[in-house]
């Protein structure tokens, strides 16, 4: 009897905590879905504006050096990859799966949830782009080509899942390179 008492007793120890951080991780679940569904929502909507208002080789000048033009990449940043077909699309499918896995990590392990939004939209950005890549492919398939509109004459031709993977990651990096979180600081050493 004494052990039951005891063993529930451990039980409720274990548990508490948990209970108390369920409401902050339904939070940290919640942004990151939004981030993600977010991030890839903006994506496809501006392709689908780009789609049908820059067709037929249209251009509207923003910048001097900066304009909307349509083109149809087949390759990742800067065309690398544009023959390699299918199986690049395979290995951007697993990327991006490993990234909303961490993504999903981050969520449960109770993270930092500035660190696991950026990284979240970075993924929304990664299925943006995937989603072209399956979604406009003829045959075979998994060679769909990605719609970039956003042409900077120096730089490349990109588009809004680009600039959320890009930034995303590095803003991840930057905040986890530049900001200390309480948990991961060594103990002090008492000096006697």
């Amino acid at each position: 009897m004494l052990n039951r008492h005891a063993d529930a007793d451990r039980a409720v120890a274990v548990a508490a905590p948990l209970a108390g951080n369920s409401g902050k991780r339904m939070r940290a679940a919640v942004a990151a879905a939004v981030a993600v569904v977010g991030a890839f929502s903006l994506d496809q909507a501006s392709k689908a504006w780009a789609l049908s208002a820059l067709s037929g080789g249209t251009t509207v000048p923003i910048l001097p050096f900066v304009e909307l033009r349509l083109v149809f990449n087949p390759g990742v940043a800067f065309g690398i990859g544009a023959d390699a077909g299918a199986p690049l699309v395979v290995g951007l499918i697993v990327l991006n799966a490993a990234l909303l896995g961490w993504v999903c990590a981050r969520v449960v392990r109770d993270d930092d949830l500035v660190g696991t939004a950026l990284l979240a939209i970075a993924a929304g950005g990664g299925l943006g782009n995937l989603s072209d890549r399956i979604f406009r492919a003829g045959e075979p398939p998994l060679t769909g080509r990605v719609v970039d509109f956003i042409a900077v004459d120096w730089f490349a031709i990109f588009n809004v899942a680009d600039i959320f993977t890009t930034c995303g990651i590095a803003l991840w990096a930057l905040r986890t390179t530049l900001v200390t979180r309480p948990d991961r600081l060594a103990p002090a050493t008492q000096v006697p």
